[in-house]
């Protein structure tokens, strides 16, 4: 069970990573921002100001502000959530996700909304990169490649020039378990990015609706593995 458990951690963990591809490369092309991480905000905002774009540098800034207060949303959430529910956590943040996610749809139907649909999408995806902080032991990110693609090239670099000692057999393994996972994720965000992108050119707003369907599928699967878990648990006990 805990193999099953973990199997469907390490696919919903791929699955919000193609999300989060896939909404930054959605939100960019409909707000010219990116809603999910502060990097490429900080300098487009940058960029705007010295070029006087100021509604475009103001856009870009208050993604960044927003992104920040969607983690510290989540961080909240998982502090004060009833002790019994803690265990469907990363759940309830999906579902919250989603909500801001179906809203900020009906913010972009109109181009003076724009801001709006900013907010939404910048708290839904601060949520999910608070919301997703491990898989299978290793630190990551579902939002943004640029820590996790570091990691993977020092673990990579490490598998391929390692130096033996008595630690190597541990070490080795956790380098493997590393790779294979934030490989997995940097690949499956780069094609969420790649469909975000497309499926959004041809069908702008009804595009995001793809978002909204992938996370009530991943959020099943997580509430439904927790719910496997407690019942297996409660049959050995």
């Amino acid at each position: 069970m805990q193999t099953g458990l973990r199997d469907t951690a390490f696919g919903i963990s791929l699955g919000l990573a193609f999300v989060g591809g896939y909404a930054d490369a959605a939100s960019f092309l409909i707000a010219q921002t990116f809603t999910g991480h502060l990097t490429g905000n900080c300098v487009l905002a940058a960029v705007s100001a010295a070029s006087r774009e100021w509604n475009l540098a103001a856009d870009r800034l208050l993604a960044a502000g927003v992104f920040m207060a969607g983690i510290l949303a989540s961080l909240t959430l998982s502090q004060f959530i009833p002790h019994t529910w803690k265990r469907y956590s990363l759940a309830i943040s999906i579902c919250a996700e989603v909500l801001f996610i179906v809203i900020a749809c009906m913010f972009v139907a109109n181009p003076a909304n724009k801001e709006g649909f900013i907010v939404c999408m910048c708290l839904a995806l601060g949520i999910q990169n608070d919301a997703l902080r491990k898989t299978d032991g290793i630190s990551v990110h579902s939002t943004y490649i640029t820590g996790m693609v570091t990691t993977l090239l020092q673990k990579s670099f490490a598998h391929f020039f390692r130096v033996s000692d008595a630690k190597e057999a541990s070490a080795k393994q956790s380098r493997d378990a590393a790779i294979h996972v934030l490989a997995q994720m940097w690949f499956t965000f780069i094609g969420g990015a790649i469909t975000g992108a497309t499926i959004v050119v041809f069908c702008h707003i009804a595009g995001l609706l793809l978002l909204v369907l992938a996370l009530s599928l991943l959020a099943y699967a997580e509430v439904n593995s927790r719910m496997s878990d407690t019942l297996y648990k409660s049959q050995l006990s």
